[in-house]
C-alpha cells in the first residue's frame, strides 16, 4: 500500500507541478504585457524585473487551485482509462484510499495559500503598485478604480459605481477645498486629462450640488458639472486598497470601519465593512478551493475514463468558470451588505465538498 500511495502521489504532485507553471504564465500575461510597456519606455531592467515578480503572488491566488483541479482530472483519468483504477478496486483498495495521497497534498496547498493569499499577494500587489507609480508610467484612468472611496487627492473624496474607460456612472465626490464640505452628485459624466497633462478634469451631467457655496444653503441642480483635480497626475501617494491589505488589516478595518475610513458618510460604513468581509471571505474561499477541487476532481476524473489532455482541462475550465462565477457575484454585490455577498463566495466551495463527497461515496 505504501508502494501504491508513494505512485498516486508522486503522479499527482509532476502533474500539478506542470499545469502550475502553464496557468501561472497564463495569468500573468497583464504583468507581462506590463513589463513589456515599460521595456518599451526604456526604463531600466531592475524596476522592470522587480515588476514581474510581485505579479506572480496573484497569479498564484488562482492559479494553484485550477492546478489541483486540473492534475486531479488528467492524473485519474489516465487511470482509469488504463484499467489502473479497476485493478485497485478489484484489490480492496477504496477510492477514499486512492484519493488519500492527492487529499493530503492538497491540505498542505490550502495552507501555503492562507499565507500567499492572505499576507504575500497583497503585500506583492501594493509594492508593485508604488513600484508603477514611482516609475510615472501608469495609465490616468488606473487612478481611478470603480467601488470604492478613492482619497488620493488633497480635499477630494471621489466614488465611482460604474467605469467603462473614460466613461463613469454613480459618481460621488465630496470636495473641502473651499472650506466647506461640498457633495456633488452625477448621474454620468466623463473623465479626461487636461492640456497640461498633470490635472484631471471630470465632465459631469445630471448634477446635484449640496451646497451650492457657503452663502447659499441647500442643494442646486444643474444638466453640467466641470471639476478638476489638479496636479492629479503628479500626487502618487496611495492609500492602501482592499485587495492591498494583509488579513489582519482587513480584520481591523471592518472592526473599527469609522476610525479607518473617517471621510465615509454614516450611510456608507455598513457598505465598506461589508466590502472588507467580502474580501476576507474570497481569500479563504480560494485557499479552501484546493481541497473541494480534490474531492469532485478525483471521482470525475475517474469516471472520464479519457488519456487525452485536451478534455481534462476543458472539464476543468468549465468547473473553475462556474466556481469563479459566484466570486465574481459576490464581487459585485459587495457593497449591498442586505444580500450577504461574503457568504456567497462560499457557496461553490460547499457545492464542490459536497457534490464531491456524494461522487466519491458512489465510486466507492
Amino acid at each position: 500500500m505504501r508502494i501504491l500511495h508513494r505512485y498516486l502521489g508522486g503522479d499527482f504532485l509532476l502533474a500539478f507541478v506542470l499545469t502550475l507553471v502553464v496557468f501561472t504564465f497564463v495569468m500573468s500575461i497583464g504583468v507581462v504585457f506590463k513589463v513589456t510597456d515599460l521595456l518599451a519606455r526604456g526604463v531600466s531592467w531592475q524596476p522592470v524585473f522587480q515588476v514581474l515578480l510581485s505579479g506572480i503572488p496573484a497569479a498564484l491566488m488562482f492559479s494553484i487551485p485550477v492546478s489541483v483541479l486540473t492534475a486531479c482530472l488528467l492524473m485519474f483519468g489516465r487511470l482509469s482509462a488504463d484499467g489502473e483504477i479497476t485493478a485497485m478496486r478489484v484489490s480492496g483498495v477504496s477510492a477514499w484510499s486512492i484519493a488519500s495521497r492527492p487529499l493530503l497534498v492538497a491540505l498542505l496547498l490550502t495552507v501555503l495559500c492562507i499565507y500567499i493569499n492572505n499576507d504575500l499577494a497583497p503585500r506583492s500587489h501594493f509594492a508593485r503598485r508604488l513600484l508603477v507609480s514611482r516609475l510615472g508610467v501608469e495609465s490616468p484612468l488606473e487612478l481611478l478604480d470603480e467601488g470604492r472611496f478613492i482619497n488620493d487627492f488633497a480635499g477630494l473624496t471621489i466614488y465611482l459605481g460604474r467605469r467603462e474607460g473614460d466613461r463613469v456612472r454613480n459618481v460621488r465626490i465630496y470636495d473641502e477645498r473651499g472650506g466647506v464640505r461640498r457633495e456633488i452628485r452625477a448621474g454620468t459624466g466623463s473623465i479626461r486629462v487636461s492640456t497640461n497633462r498633470m490635472d484631471l478634469v471630470f465632465d459631469l451631467r445630471d448634477v446635484r450640488v449640496d451646497p451650492f457655496s457657503a452663502d447659499r444653503p441647500g442643494p442646486a441642480f444643474c444638466e453640467r458639472w466641470t471639476t478638476r483635480v489638479p496636479n492629479a497626475l503628479r500626487s502618487r501617494t496611495y492609500r492602501k486598497h482592499a485587495d492591498d491589505m494583509s488579513f489582519g488589516e482587513l480584520l481591523v478595518g471592518m472592526r473599527h470601519t469609522r476610525a479607518a475610513f473617517p471621510e465615509l458618510e454614516p450611510g456608507d460604513v455598513r457598505a465598506e465593512r461589508m466590502a472588507l468581509a467580502v474580501e476576507c471571505n474570497k481569500r479563504l474561499a480560494l485557499s479552501a478551493a484546493c481541497l473541494a477541487f480534490v474531492l469532485i476532481g478525483v471521482p470525475l476524473g475517474i469516471k472520464a475514463h479519457r488519456k487525452e489532455s485536451s478534455i481534462g482541462v476543458a472539464m476543468s475550465l468549465g468547473l473553475v468558470f462556474n466556481f469563479y462565477l459566484f466570486i465574481i457575484v459576490a464581487e459585485s454585490l459587495a457593497r449591498q451588505p442586505a444580500l450577504r455577498p461574503d457568504l456567497i463566495v462560499w457557496l461553490p466551495v460547499l457545492i464542490s465538498v459536497g457534490l464531491g463527497s456524494w461522487l466519491m461515496q458512489r465510486t466507492n
